[in-house]
């Protein structure tokens, strides 16, 4: 469990089951959020390549439409730049594996790391950056392998109650969780997809 703190906000299940926000969104509007398996998947694996530069005399060619849709990808490729590799976020990858590593034999309560600090200092970036490296890992040790779901991230707010954070995880993983359902029932759903998934590392901001 790795855990960011501070001022800042912090087996597939059947899709006509899923909750109605899930349902009212396709499938392109879920890659785009990292508290749902689509779009943490999707930050999984992303490496966006750089547009191709137009050299002058082409650029000069272009009609006014033109110019602005190349524009906008060259844009568009910037605000997804490569996180620059800071000693903190490479302190908080290190220990994180190194955790996750200790806890791949223990029988009772596991080690966690919790991340804190003032609003703006990259908890956010640090923690979604280590998810994204087991990610990474867990490919490689097990290419073409389905059905897995090494990493669940979401976030909640700073007030979450025990139950709020486990239908959080609940949603991540699109299992529906009725307005009945107590906590002891969600936190079984939500168990025991994680063991079948063998899920790794679960975070939360």
């Amino acid at each position: 469990m790795v855990t960011a703190t501070g001022p800042t906000p912090g087996g597939q299940p059947d899709p006509g089951r899923q909750h109605g926000w899930r349902r009212a969104l396709d499938r392109e509007e879920l890659h785009r959020y990292l508290t749902t398996l689509e779009g943490w998947r999707e930050f999984a694996v992303r490496d966006p390549a750089p547009p191709d530069l137009l050299p002058d005399r082409v650029l000069d060619g272009l009609d006014a439409d033109e110019r602005l849709d190349y524009d906008d990808g060259r844009i568009d490729y910037h605000t997804r730049l490569t996180v620059a590799e800071t000693s903190t976020l490479r302190t908080v990858v290190h220990t994180g594996r190194r955790l996750t590593l200790l806890n791949r034999h223990a029988i009772s309560a596991r080690r966690g790391l919790i991340l804190s600090g003032p609003a703006g200092t990259g908890k956010t970036t640090a923690l979604t950056q280590f998810g994204k490296t087991i990610e990474a890992i867990d490919r490689r040790r097990h290419p073409g392998v389905d059905g897995r779901i090494p990493v669940v991230y979401v976030t909640v707010p700073p007030a979450a109650t025990s139950r709020m954070l486990a239908v959080e995880f609940a949603r991540f993983l699109g299992l529906p969780v009725t307005t009945r359902a107590n906590i002891t029932d969600v936190i079984e759903a939500v168990c025991g997809v994680l063991i079948d998934a063998r899920v790794t590392v679960s975070a939360y901001t």
